[in-house]
């Protein structure tokens, strides 16, 4: 009698729970479909939205038409062997990133160290604000790296999670030990150009763990800050400067060419376009912390951008199959939000001792000269690329060695007849003149005439230029 009455009690029980678990299931059904509805509605409004911009509409096209974002690689060709295995491919893939961050083997040492300002940035404080408006500022769509915390998951936290952000940040500091873990990226190749079937014709797109990502942002808004306020950073850079872009930087150049045409003897502008291979995965780790200490960076923090630069590895993902975590032995890390304000201090020094106008976006570099005599001008551009050579092997980089990515001279002249101008060479090589060249996605030809747009940004240059000359003549 006593057992029956028990088993009838857990009848009753797992009865009563279904019941629950049932109701609780519809619910969540009809609001997950709520939810649906609302968010297809909400794009539906996007996309009748004259507002809406370009990239926005096709984003959410793209979207309703669940186009797949997962990298389609076609079967790689190795060694005269097709590789068709995704876990293969990961590897392959991987041990090609990390070759590309080693350190270019030169014989040169750190100089003779100078500060360059007797202001110093040692430590960094911060609040509980600080931290909470950064995690409300998160994407909730915004990848997760290697830890697998997502934005989603640190939104839906809140401010229960500012009181251990804050103790880890601060231990960070203290320390000046960065966390392994945060260290790690996942990598996912991205088709640049020419064959797919090559792996050398892939870049590598990181993802890094998002906490960490909140901490660098603290020390960047610190550190560009500091730089800032003591003038550190060349006005000629315009590369990952907030208030300049391409735009800025071509509209000044425009400018510059178009009063040399302007004067009385419609002078020419000689130029030279150079590039850094691998830039960002070849910085020089002990050459970019001299310079941080020669920018006043010292004590706790920079012993902390020595951690944070050693040690770090990175994987390829690829279709759901992950390669082996490689080191990365130079460079700075792709994807972080400190990588572009540390690159930008280890090429600073780039222009000292240039006679010419020099313009930088990142490192993209490119000198030019107004030519009143032919001689001097070529006189002062070979004198500079000379200075370039220099820095590039003191430093450890290497400028145009791809031969598909040579130095080239562009002349603006509007010129009838023809004037001799003396060779100029570079990497021991003369620099091949081109009738135009394509800078910050623009093509310019020798007379500064615009042959393409390629897309609103560079509509929105040429719209700025043609204001430019008329409000010039």
């Amino acid at each position: 009698m006593g057992s029956y009455f028990i088993g009838d009690f857990e009848a009753l029980t797992s009865l009563s729970d279904k019941i629950t678990v049932d109701k609780f299931r519809e619910e969540c059904e009809l609001r997950i479909q709520s939810a649906k509805s609302n968010y297809l509605n909400k794009l539906g409004n996007k996309l009748i939205d004259p507002n809406t911009s370009q990239k926005s509409y096709w984003k959410i096209i793209n979207r309703v038409m669940n186009k797949c974002k997962a990298p389609k690689i076609p079967p790689l060709l190795v060694n005269n062997k097709y590789i068709i295995n995704c876990k293969e491919k990961a590897e392959i893939f991987a041990s090609y990133f990390s070759n590309q961050c080693k350190v270019i083997l030169s014989d040169s040492i750190l100089p003779n160290f100078t500060y360059l300002t007797n202001a110093r940035l040692d430590n960094i404080t911060f609040t509980d604000e600080d931290i909470l408006l950064l995690i409300r500022n998160l994407q909730p769509g915004k990848a997760n790296g290697p830890d697998e915390i997502s934005a989603r998951m640190l939104l839906i936290c809140d401010d229960s999670i500012v009181f251990p952000l804050k103790l880890i940040f601060q231990n960070i500091l203290l320390t000046g030990v960065f966390p392994d873990l945060w260290k790690r990226a996942n990598v996912t190749p991205i088709h640049k150009k020419g064959d797919k079937q090559i792996t050398k014709n892939y870049r590598p797109i990181s993802l890094l763990p998002i906490c960490s990502k909140l901490f660098e942002k603290i020390v960047f808004k610190h550190l560009y800050n500091f730089l800032n306020v003591n003038a550190l950073l060349t006005k000629n850079q315009s590369g990952f400067r907030p208030a300049d872009s391409t735009i800025n930087q071509l509209i000044s150049l425009v400018n510059d060419i178009h009063k040399s045409f302007d004067s009385r003897k419609s002078l020419e502008v000689r130029s030279v376009f150079l590039d850094i291979s691998k830039a960002f995965d070849k910085v020089w780790h002990e050459g970019l912390l001299f310079k941080l200490e020669q920018n006043g960076i010292s004590g706790s923090l920079l012993h902390l951008f020595r951690n944070y630069l050693y040690n770090r590895k990175q994987r390829v993902v690829l279709n759901g199959s992950i390669s082996q975590f490689l080191d990365i032995e130079s460079g700075v890390p792709q994807g972080s939000v400190l990588g572009p304000i540390l690159f930008l201090i280890y090429i600073n020094d780039l222009e000292n001792n240039i006679i010419s106008n020099v313009k930088f976006f990142a490192d993209d570099t490119m000198i030019y000269s107004t030519v009143y005599d032919p001689v001097n001008s070529a006189t002062e551009l070979n004198h500079d690329l000379n200075i370039i050579n220099k820095w590039a092997h003191q430093w450890k980089m290497a400028f145009n060695p791809d031969p598909s990515k040579q130095a080239v001279e562009v002349l603006f002249s509007q010129k009838k007849k023809k004037v001799y101008h003396p060779p100029l060479y570079f990497n021991d090589t003369i620099v091949i003149r081109a009738d135009s060249h394509k800078h910050l996605g623009l093509i310019l030809d020798s007379k500064l005439s615009f042959i393409n747009h390629v897309n609103e940004k560079i509509k929105a240059t040429t719209k700025a230029i043609g204001i430019l000359r008329y409000f010039r003549k």
